[in-house]
């Protein structure tokens, strides 16, 4: 398996995460909802997993869709790239 360079997005709740997958599922923005990465300290599980290259296409979009959110960091993981 390849080690795929990628993005997580980190929340304080739930309700945000769901707020912010659903912003990037209607901007078309490929992403996937994971479990919070044990590495990242943070008061919610859920997190958004996006490739590196939509970083600031994904920030603006949750920024204009108005959901808070912790903030975005590198993360490696193996795996396929989807």
């Amino acid at each position: 398996m390849d080690e795929i360079d990628c993005r997580v997005v980190l929340f304080d709740s739930t309700h945000q995460a769901l707020r912010g997958e659903r912003a990037l599922k209607e901007a078309g923005i490929p992403h996937a909802v994971i479990n919070t990465p044990r590495e990242f300290s943070v008061d919610c599980g859920i997190s958004l997993r996006i490739g590196a290259e939509a970083e600031e296409t994904a920030r603006t979009t949750l920024l204009e869709a108005g959901v808070t959110f912790v903030g975005i960091v590198p993360y490696r993981t193996r795996g396929r790239k989807r």
